[in-house]
């Protein structure tokens, strides 16, 4: 089973969003092994989509720096509030997995927010 789903961004706020897909794993251990093409011109963070493991609340996403070597720096975190685009690209992901969001820890009524979003 996918851990994490990668979707490359190419705007002026991220280079990634990144979904979990599981939410036994350790997210760190996953985002460690990831690495991104360092440049000038692109922005220098990745947004983490949490949902599938903490919920659907202000844990939801978190933004991680990208370091000089294109790592995510995992000690930048921060609990970020989004522009409604980045939640509806988010959720529009989680809406074509049905079946790990049926099968995940959510409640029903955000599994039911989720699938008709």
């Amino acid at each position: 089973m996918e851990k994490l789903y990668v979707n490359k961004l190419n705007d002026s706020e991220y280079i990634a969003l990144i979904t979990v897909l599981d939410y036994e794993i350790l997210v760190s251990k996953y985002l460690k092994q990831l690495s991104f093409e360092p440049s000038p011109n692109k922005p220098e963070h990745v947004l983490v989509d949490l949902a599938l493991k903490t919920g659907i609340d202000k844990y939801r996403f978190v933004e991680f720096d990208i370091n000089e070597s294109g790592k995510i720096d995992l000690n930048s975190h921060r609990y970020v509030s989004l522009n409604p685009f980045y939640e509806t690209l988010a959720n529009n992901f989680l809406k074509d997995k049905k079946e790990i969001v049926l099968n995940s820890i959510l409640t029903d009524s955000q599994i039911n927010q989720l699938l008709k979003f």
